[in-house]
């Protein structure tokens, strides 16, 4: 008798584990990176979404850890951001004959990082000196002299676009 009796095949499942861990994958990655992206630089924190949690250890310097799936499904993904460093008011200089090319920004830095064609929040798309009326109208990026504690300190003082001594990184040593 020639008939074939039916059989069943065993098959992987392994495409269809891997599509799961990359749809999830995906969610936690989208949760995490929209989290940091709007956040970056802000002064205060949006609702942190369902499936995220936000260590805010180090503020102003941020980790949000979102994750998507259960089980062997299970993928987790963290972004870090920080926000605008609050306090910045301006300083009296410890030296005031000392003269910069602008005075001293009222409202401080946002804690984005200044690009070097913004030449200190003085130029760019995003500026935050007014040409016309010779004024800050908001928080300037943040200098690269700003950007630790090191670029400070070997930062020169006669360099600067407007002073920074005071502020965010104490006051410098050649100031």
């Amino acid at each position: 008798m020639g008939a074939a009796a039916p059989s069943m095949m065993t098959m992987s499942i392994a495409p269809f584990e891997a599509q799961k861990r990359a749809q999830n994958l995906g969610v936690a990655e989208s949760a995490a990176v929209i989290y940091a992206a709007e956040d970056e630089g802000k002064t205060t924190l949006t609702a942190v979404p369902d499936v995220c949690d936000l260590d805010s250890t180090n503020a102003p310097a941020y980790e949000i850890t979102c994750s998507e799936g259960d089980g062997a499904y299970e993928q987790t993904v963290s972004r870090s951001f920080s926000q605008a460093v609050q306090g910045t008011s301006p300083v009296t200089p410890v030296t005031p004959d000392r003269t910069f090319s602008y005075p001293i920004n009222p409202y401080g830095t946002s804690g984005i990082e200044c690009h070097d064609y913004e030449n200190w929040g003085t130029a760019g798309v995003f500026r935050a000196w007014n040409v016309e009326e010779q004024v800050w109208t908001k928080e300037s990026c943040t200098p690269p002299e700003l950007r630790t504690q090191v670029a400070f300190d070997d930062s020169d003082p006669a360099e600067w676009i407007w002073d920074i001594n005071g502020r965010e990184r104490g006051n410098h040593s050649s100031y």
